[in-house]
């Protein structure tokens, strides 16, 4: 949704079904979205705006003692937009590709700022930089999972999205303390009844999606990522953002100190959710 600043904020909500989004390369995961109303907050309790199980789909860890990953990863449902609009966090996550210079300093603007990410690695660039996946998870961040090679995945059969899905998880899963529950598909916002049932078949009960896009893929310059991010976000929010893009990455610093402004403490989605 854009506004008379350039803010564009996806609805804030759990949705399924086919999304009109394409890829648009290596770089960009979806198209501008078409303008939707905004979405009323949730109630409280309630992830992307419909309340989790009532009942983990795992029960006790290997060593015996209680799942303490959040409810919501753990169990089958739609795509999480959101978390909690009653708690002061809110998530940025980023797509894991492009220049490891960029993501260098990346993480050293959230070390500097003792801010938390997101980073969802498409696995070729994690198996060609598995030094960076490491310095992600060191720097107290999760890293999920954004596919092997970033296909647009609205256009695959059922087996090459499995495929896709599986093999960037083997990618992550070779990172010691990445976080096993996170997917977000690659070309889309949001699954399909397909990409939902590869996800869980690849061991993923939910997709994670976003409710703000400042469309920074599209190298519209930090000033513009910095304006339409905070003047969207809200708590609870998860923001799309990617690393490999020069604007994106000079904008961190102030989107990070608006978001301290507002009150609203960056947190990864493990933290958003719990």
């Amino acid at each position: 949704m854009s506004n008379e600043d350039g803010t564009i904020e996806r609805r804030a909500v759990l949705r399924g079904g086919l999304a009109s989004a394409v890829a648009l390369g290596a770089a960009a995961c979806t198209t501008a979205p078409a303008p939707v109303p905004s979405a009323t907050p949730p109630a409280t309790g309630t992830v992307g705006g419909v309340a989790p199980a009532a009942t983990p789909s795992r029960g006790p860890t290997a060593t015996g003692t209680a799942d303490s990953r959040p409810l919501a990863l753990r169990t089958a449902g739609d795509d999480i937009a959101h978390g909690p609009r009653t708690k002061p966090l809110a998530c940025l996550t980023f797509h894991g590709a492009g220049d490891p210079g960029l993501t260098d300093q990346a993480l050293r603007v959230c070390r500097d700022h003792g801010a938390r990410i997101t980073v969802f690695a498409v696995g070729t660039w994690l198996a060609a930089h598995p030094e960076l996946g490491r310095a992600i998870v060191a720097g107290g961040h999760d890293l999920g999972n954004h596919t092997w090679s970033h296909q647009p995945m609205l256009g695959l059969s059922a087996a090459a999205a499995e495929s896709e899905i599986r093999r960037g998880a083997a990618a992550v899963a070779a990172i010691q303390g990445s976080n096993p529950l996170l997917f977000r598909p690659s070309g889309t916002a949001h699954s399909t009844p397909l990409l939902q049932e590869a996800a869980r078949t690849a061991g993923y009960f939910r997709c994670i999606s976003y409710d703000i896009d400042p469309m920074d893929y599209l190298d519209p310059g930090s000033a513009t990522v910095t304006r339409r991010t905070l003047g969207a976000v809200r708590a609870g929010s998860i923001v799309s953002l990617h690393l490999g893009h020069r604007g994106t990455v000079d904008a961190l610093p102030d989107i990070l100190a608006g978001l301290h402004e507002r009150g609203l403490t960056p947190g990864t989605v493990s933290e958003v959710l719990a």
